[in-house]
């Protein structure tokens, strides 16, 4: 049997071990990062010996050939779970390096005769073709899923900083705070379609008295929204235009003619009671 062959079944039948042996390896700050995790330490373990198992099954075929969707599976979940239990990156990365280290000081001592240079270098080749493969994967699903994570995140906080709030049947106010960019208009406009739809309100009062500046782009937006919420039958009214943001209006030319504005809440609600009147005055 090729001493090769014999290496590859080892780090097989040793695999438990081997992992076992990587965990002591790993320094006191990643170790405390796996414990503050709530992970397992035989859950770990196992997870690991996964890897050693690709190795030796590589070693033993002479190529990586053969582990290689399997591996970049096992890279990609790793690089997941690393976000989704707070490791960081960089300490998820340190691993290969401990990798490395056991497999070798493994070979070396399971090495029963002498091994010729070009043998070693066939192995070495696929060790580390293997962990290198492992370290790219690690971060390119490390990347997609922290980027997923802080996104929802967004989308979360957005959301709750866009509440439709309704205040009798058939009238809600949505308070807008802080600046207003292409993307949260974006989400407010399918916010409020969307909570409207819910509430059956037929007016919406959108307060502007937390939005520091309105520009064009912003007014653009805001014109956007009234005329989604006017296709489906619901009345907007603009209140809180302070006086420096009505003059940054006045000044950039931009024309809210064919939007319902009120200095406040109280006037809005006036204005939507002088709408509700007409309308019942025209169908008696």
């Amino acid at each position: 049997m090729p001493e090769l062959f014999k290496l590859g079944q080892l780090l097989i039948d040793d695999s438990l071990t081997i992992s076992k042996n990587i965990n002591k390896k790993l320094d006191t700050r990643y170790s405390n990062f796996i414990k503050e995790s709530d992970l397992e330490d035989d859950e770990v373990t196992n997870w690991r010996r996964q890897l050693i198992i690709l190795v030796g099954e590589a070693v033993l075929e002479g190529s990586d050939e053969i582990i290689k969707d399997r591996l970049n599976e096992w890279a990609y979940k790793t690089g997941e779970g690393a976000v989704a239990y707070g490791i960081a990156i960089d300490e998820l990365l340190k691993t290969n390096k401990v990798y490395r280290e056991v497999f070798w000081e493994y070979i070396e001592t399971h090495l029963e005769s002498e091994v010729s240079v070009k043998k070693l270098l066939s192995m070495n080749r696929i060790i580390d073709s293997i962990l290198a493969q492992t370290a790219y994967i690690f971060s390119v699903s490390f990347v997609k899923f922290h980027q997923k994570t802080l996104q929802q995140a967004r989308d979360a906080l957005l959301d709750i900083s866009t509440p439709v709030v309704s205040i009798t049947e058939d009238v809600a106010i949505l308070p807008l705070v802080g600046d207003l960019d292409t993307y949260r208009a974006k989400l407010l406009m399918e916010n409020s379609l969307k909570q409207c739809m819910k509430l059956n309100n037929r007016y919406l009062v959108i307060d502007l008295s937390g939005v520091p500046i309105v520009d064009t782009l912003v007014a653009n937006e805001l014109f956007q929204i009234n005329k989604a919420l006017n296709l489906i039958g619901v009345k907007t009214i603009f209140t809180g235009i302070r006086p420096d943001i009505a003059q940054t209006v006045v000044s950039l030319g931009i024309d809210f003619n064919d939007i319902a504005v009120s200095s406040n809440l109280k006037n809005a609600l006036s204005t939507i009671l002088k709408w509700t009147s007409n309308i019942h005055e025209s169908t008696v």
